[in-house]
């Protein structure tokens, strides 16, 4: 374990020892569970119970705990893995989405979903405490806890600052060469964990720059694919998600080469490190929200197998078709964009 991999956990754990990944949070809309109506104040985090670490949420409104938000499955030999919870039904940003196409978030600071310029909100980044502070190559980097983890046993926000570290300035939710430059480095000095960046219209619910670290404790379906070249390029095969390959050794300048086309073409995509390899996902904006998970959009995880879902109904029928189905509307194959860039 490298030194900034356990100093990571550790602070999680230490968080959460000290009760402070908890967030207060107004729900927008009734819950299908009955577990709070809409405007009922809802306590949601997670907690420590003898050696595990395991979500929890009190309905402060009706003065009870509230059980039975999260489930796990895995379907059948296939490795893909369905994850039901129905707190992140509470985050901002994630109720009531239409199917197809969603509406753009705002780029002013004022809009900001974290809050980064108003200490007063209840989850404003202001508030939280930086589990810990790096310095990288080209910026100093908070790591916060996310406020609507999908991992009890670590979900992470790195989000740059400012030449003052307790200043956030207010960026869109875009990959500068710096900012990648420092997600590899950030990423080479961890173990155990995924790091992953999404773009607008691609899993991202807030237009501030950020990117998201997750704990690795068991290897993804993506994993299991093999890469093949096509074209100059190095693609996944044998996985339903065609995506373009780079190591983790690659020139920062060549993956910022093809992030930066996607960006100025206005192209979603989700920016994948798992084990040596960085994927760069190209994904269809059309097709943001899917009939077949109606109250999910899929960002980076999903692509790698692990779909988590708000709605009760999906988790209980979800089937290995439905989470193919998901991907073929939802990705651009990798084959159709470099076709398109060497124009044939």
């Amino acid at each position: 374990m490298t030194n900034l991999t356990s100093r990571l956990y550790a602070a999680w754990k230490e968080a959460v020892l000290d009760e402070k990944i908890v967030n207060l949070f107004e729900a927008s809309k009734d819950d299908v569970a009955g577990h709070w109506s809409k405007g009922d104040q809802i306590v949601y985090g997670i907690r420590s119970i003898g050696e595990e670490l395991t979500y929890y949420a009190q309905n402060l409104t009706r003065s009870h705990e509230i059980k039975g938000g999260t489930e796990r499955k895995q379907l059948g030999d296939t490795g893909y893995i369905c994850q039901f919870n129905s707190y992140r039904a509470l985050r901002p940003g994630a109720s009531n989405r239409p199917i197809g196409r969603q509406p753009d978030i705002p780029a002013a600071p004022e809009d900001c979903r974290f809050h980064c310029q108003d200490a007063t909100h209840p989850i404003s980044l202001l508030r939280r405490e930086p589990l810990l502070t790096a310095k990288f190559n080209h910026a100093n980097w908070h790591a916060y806890y996310n406020v609507a983890p999908l991992d009890q046993d670590g979900h992470f926000l790195w989000v740059p600052t400012g030449p003052h570290p307790n200043l956030l300035p207010h960026s869109p939710q875009q990959l500068s060469f710096e900012s990648l430059d420092d997600a590899i480095q950030i990423f080479n000095q961890l173990t155990q964990t995924i790091l992953f960046f999404n773009t607008l219209h691609a899993g991202a619910s807030v237009n501030h720059i950020h990117l998201q670290a997750l704990y690795h404790r068991y290897p993804l379906p993506i994993e299991s694919a093999t890469v093949i070249d096509y074209k100059g390029y190095r693609l996944l095969d044998n996985y339903p998600i065609q995506a373009i390959v780079f190591s983790t050794q690659t020139p920062a300048t060549e993956i910022f080469a093809c992030v930066d086309r996607l960006q100025r073409e206005t192209i979603p995509f989700n920016l994948i490190m798992v084990k040596d390899h960085i994927l760069v996902v190209v994904r269809n904006i059309d097709h943001e929200i899917v009939s077949e998970f109606p109250g999910d959009g899929f960002a980076a995880l999903g692509m790698c197998g692990v779909i988590t879902t708000v709605d009760r109904n999906a988790y209980d029928t979800v089937t290995v078709a439905m989470i193919e189905s998901t991907f073929a509307k939802m990705v651009v194959p990798a084959q159709q964009v470099i076709d398109r860039w060497l124009g044939k």
